[in-house]
């Protein structure tokens, strides 16, 4: 457990001893001469899979702009509870007034500009596992109370944990975080139905030929449920297992064309079939004949235009 504080800081600017050992990812905007010295702490503990921050700080304005997030292409994910005052976040057009209890998110390869009024802050810090993370204020659900409790708890008993216990309770913390921010994603694509069959549709174009991809493992990825994958494909040509099966013959098609020395059974195994009797009778309705005709026609040129 580490501790950063502007106490009993006997030389230099506080606001610039707090840019260079905690804010590095901001820009600290200078005060006026007649404001109230600055006054910050900083609890910090690490995990394996993150960090946990416990930060009070007086009154201070902060930037990330596009340009530094260009520069040092923040990875991170902040998740935090606003445990006591008040403070202004806005990124991009939208302006967020979070007071004591409420949660939210920073994506550090995003833009944010905070006016932090006296405030104290719990929150963890990991990587992120995928692309951008929507940003702003998380309803407050089962699992956002289970990460508010969990933070709340560790910032109380943090002092009384062993080295090992505190890595655990961190990475726990961590744990709650990735599952409130999965099912925010899962419930914004739910709203959104288009966003919902884009993911999809990538998900099984990366993972078709694997055999377990089923409806029900693409939900579980997806962190939806499979009425909502069901309800993304209704008006679509074709359902949501019809789809990975439609994947994994086309990828089956391409492999019989790029190596025609391959044997059938193992392009049908590679293209995610278990069973060569189904692939050969999904792949003749499919495309109108055998795999084994296909070849042949491919060798003498006339199935490439199929």
């Amino acid at each position: 457990m580490m501790e950063i504080s502007t106490s009993g800081l006997e030389r230099g600017d506080p606001l610039d001893f707090w840019s260079q050992t905690v804010l590095k990812r901001m820009s600290i905007e200078r005060r006026g001469k007649g404001d109230a010295p600055f006054h910050a702490r900083l609890r910090r503990v690490a995990g394996d899979a993150g960090e946990f921050w416990d930060h009070f700080s007086t009154s201070i304005r902060v930037e990330r702009s596009q340009q530094r997030c260009r520069a040092d292409k923040g990875d991170e994910i902040y998740v935090g509870l606003v445990l006591d005052g008040r403070s202004e976040v806005s990124f991009d057009d939208s302006r967020l007034l979070l007071r004591a209890g409420d949660v939210y998110v920073t994506d550090f390869a995003q833009p944010i500009r905070a006016n932090w009024l006296e405030h104290r802050e719990l929150g963890v810090v990991f990587q992120r596992s995928a692309g951008r993370q929507s940003v702003g204020r998380l309803a407050q659900g089962g699992a956002v109370k289970l990460l508010i409790s969990h933070l709340r708890a560790l910032a109380t008993e943090m002092s009384a944990l062993s080295s090992d216990e505190r890595r655990i309770a961190v990475d726990i913390a961590v744990r709650f975080a990735r599952l409130v921010l999965a099912g925010d994603v899962a419930r914004t694509m739910e709203r959104d139905r288009p966003s919902l069959l884009a993911a999809t549709r990538q998900l099984i174009a990366q993972r078709h030929a694997d055999p377990e991809l089923t409806v029900e493992s693409l939900a579980t990825a997806l962190g939806c449920s499979r009425a909502s994958l069901y309800r993304a494909f209704e008006h679509e040509p074709a359902g949501v297992a019809a789809a990975i099966w439609a994947a994994r013959l086309r990828h089956a098609r391409d492999l019989l064309l790029a190596e025609p020395a391959t044997a059938i059974g193992s392009v049908a195994f590679r293209s995610g079939f278990l069973d060569q009797a189904n692939f050969n009778r999904m792949f003749r309705r499919e495309f109108g004949m055998a795999p084994g005709e296909f070849r042949q026609m491919a060798e003498t040129g006339n199935a490439s235009s199929r």
